[in-house]
């Protein structure tokens, strides 16, 4: 990290008395040690014994400096994860950038040596240069023994001579050439390059450094920009042309000598440059720096801590004095490129891309593939379903027709066995008919027909043929083929039919049929023809229940009464019954107790009533016998009267 290490030059504008304060603050503190007495810490335990490690971690600068905190967080963070029995690191600054260390010394090591006087420590990790001078006459005297490492350390500044024996160094070489190189390739038709930093010495050098180099490069016209205010750079940088480059170094001081951070000076000035702002360190990417080959000091905090895990793990314990270069690598700003209408695709291959636009396939990728194959296989489930519910519906459909085929085929059997009753229920008028148009004939062959007479043959002629035709009528709306249609209906008049198809067959086996059609509203929403069905396959199962009872005790009861916003129509029986064991199956298809039944009329009747959204139900009659019970909602459709 670099640091003007032995820098004494303080700004001109603080007061003479700032360093005697400091003393002042660090000597109170070491009494304040000597008054509480030192803690003693038990000398035998170590790393390798597995007790909790103990790392002085000394900073040169400021811990508040953008790079100090980002080697801080990726230092601290890796170390804490790779301690397999704890950690306990005591952190120290020197603060060089701010304060001459020949000023601070002697009160300093006072209180270094009081706290670490009982303290075992088994390694030093120092960051900057002003750490490597300050360790190099100091850390035999504090801590003996620990084992020493010194990061973040500008190449540049490191000279061979004195180091401390077997420390292990991490040196940060700038790739300023690297930077020129990237500038070259982003902005091909530039012709001037100009080069900014600060007034501390490191500035200065800094400087010098970046424009020694791009003078090799005959690309560009380079000028050095003195140290300038704020404002006097601004305005400089807003004259620039978009094709001009521009290096920022650092500046640890401003042209008045005050103190400050180099991200924040650029930050300053960078949003009034007209041209791109190339830098060589990391914490320069998001504070107005566009691209560069820059040092990324988490990285270089990781690496450190990981050399400081290996070494306390005995890893290296036959090596040490060990030197690694650490180079910059190529950082680019999406946001800096957009505003100098520059290109990312220009970048190279390994250039690492920041604060680039949200981008929500970029940034949620894996979270939208995965709502994207939900959608897809919700897609796909709907889709079965819905094919799945029209091949419901279609079978729906068939199971339906087959039912209105079945209901009416039988109609046609329950008509079969009504043969016989309809038959004389037909013939009778028609041999009226007959007897009348002979007697009529007998009169005209005489010669005595009287007008009168004969109008009134004619009359009963007439009232026998409206009486079959009736008869004809009935049966043609019960056995022609039909459509279900539910409308709304009066049940009576279709009841009345109904037991007028089935009063023949009633005579014949003599059964006495009551009716009972208390109802005073009759209006439902249905199909008279099927509910005329279930009344006939109700009473013709009926008739056949009462075919062992003597004659004058075979009783079938129709009747309905209101319920509520419903129906209730009941058949009851004189027979013997029905067993509760089997008054369910016997609404099941095939299910029959007659000889030759085809056992579907009981089933053909609850799926008329379901299809009426209503229900049937089986009891005994008092007295003896079954009693059929049918509850049909009305359903009338609005405005029925």
């Amino acid at each position: 990290m670099p640091s003007p290490a032995r820098h004494p030059d303080r700004p001109s504008a603080q007061p003479d008395t700032s360093a005697a304060v400091v003393r002042c603050c660090l000597l109170l503190a070491a009494l304040l040690c000597l008054a509480l007495g030192p803690v003693a810490v038990p000398a035998q335990g170590s790393a390798e014994h597995g007790e909790p490690w103990r790392v002085v971690y000394l900073n040169s600068v400021d811990p508040g400096l953008p790079a100090a905190r980002l080697h801080d967080l990726g230092f601290h963070r890796t170390l804490t994860a790779g301690a397999p029995a704890g950690l306990a690191v005591f952190n120290e600054t020197l603060d060089t950038l701010r304060f001459s260390p020949a000023d601070l010394t002697p009160e300093f090591l006072a209180l270094l040596g009081k706290k670490y006087a009982y303290q075992k420590v088994d390694m030093v990790v120092g960051v900057g240069n002003g750490a490597l001078d300050f360790l190099r006459n100091h850390h035999d005297q504090l801590w003996p023994g620990a084992k020493l490492l010194v990061s973040g350390l500008d190449e540049e500044l490191v000279t061979t001579d004195r180091l401390p024996a077997g420390a292990d160094l991490m040196l940060l070489r700038l790739d300023i050439d690297g930077t020129l190189a990237l500038a070259q390739t982003l902005q091909p038709a530039s012709r001037r390059l100009v080069v900014i930093g600060g007034s501390a010495p490191f500035d200065r050098r800094l400087v010098d450094r970046v424009a020694a180099q791009a003078r090799q490069r005959t690309q560009w016209q380079t000028e050095v920009w003195p140290a300038l205010s704020v404002a006097q750079l601004r305005e400089r940088l807003a004259a620039l042309g978009r094709d001009d480059v521009v290096i920022y170094t650092s500046t640890y001081r401003d042209p008045d000598g005050r103190a400050t951070f180099p991200a924040v000076a650029l930050a300053q000035v960078a949003d009034a440059s007209a041209a791109p702002l190339y830098g060589l360190y990391g914490t320069y990417i998001g504070a107005g720096a566009m691209a560069g080959r820059m040092i990324d000091f988490e990285q270089v905090g990781r690496l450190a801590a990981e050399r400081t895990i290996e070494v306390l793990r005995g890893q290296r314990a036959a090596v040490s004095g060990q030197v690694q270069v650490l180079s910059g690598h190529c950082l680019a700003d999406a946001q800096r490129l957009q505003r100098h209408g520059l290109s990312a695709a220009a970048l190279p291959a390994d250039c690492e891309l920041r604060n680039a636009p949200r981008n929500l396939w970029t940034e949620y990728r894996a979270a939208l593939l995965s709502a994207v194959a939900v959608l897809l296989l919700q897609a796909a489930t709907i889709a079965g379903l819905l094919l799945q519910r029209r091949r419901l519906r279609l079978a729906e459909h068939d199971a339906a027709q087959r039912r209105l085929e079945l209901s009416r085929a039988m109609r046609f059997a329950a008509m079969g066995e009504l043969t016989a009753s309809i038959a004389h229920e037909i013939n009778q008028p028609l041999g009226a008919i007959l007897s009348n148009a002979d007697a009529a004939d007998l009169l005209l062959q005489r010669g005595v027909a009287q007008p009168g007479e004969l109008r009134e043959i004619l009359a009963d002629i007439r009232r026998d043929d409206l009486r079959a035709h009736e008869v004809i009528r009935r049966l043609r709306a019960l056995l022609e083929k039909h459509e279900v249609d539910q409308i709304d209906i009066r049940l009576h008049p279709a009841l009345l039919d109904a037991l007028a198809i089935l009063a023949p067959e009633a005579r014949r086996r003599g059964v006495v049929v009551e009716r009972s059609l208390d109802a005073g509203d009759d209006r439902l929403h249905g199909d008279a023809v099927q509910l005329q069905q279930v009344l006939i396959n109700l009473a013709l199962n009926a008739m056949d229940a009462m075919d062992d009872n003597a004659a004058g005790e075979r009783l079938l009861r129709v009747a309905t009464q209101a319920a509520g916003d419903g129906l209730v129509l009941t058949v009851a029986d004189s027979g013997s019954g029905i067993a509760p064991a089997q008054r369910e199956v016997v609404f099941e298809s095939f299910h029959t107790t007659k000889p030759g039944g085809m056992g579907q009329g009981l089933a053909i009747v609850r799926a008329i009533v379901d299809a009426h959204q209503g229900s049937i139900r089986i009891g005994d009659r008092p007295g003896g016998g079954a009693l059929f019970t049918v509850t049909l909602p009305r359903r009338l459709q609005p405005g029925t009267a």
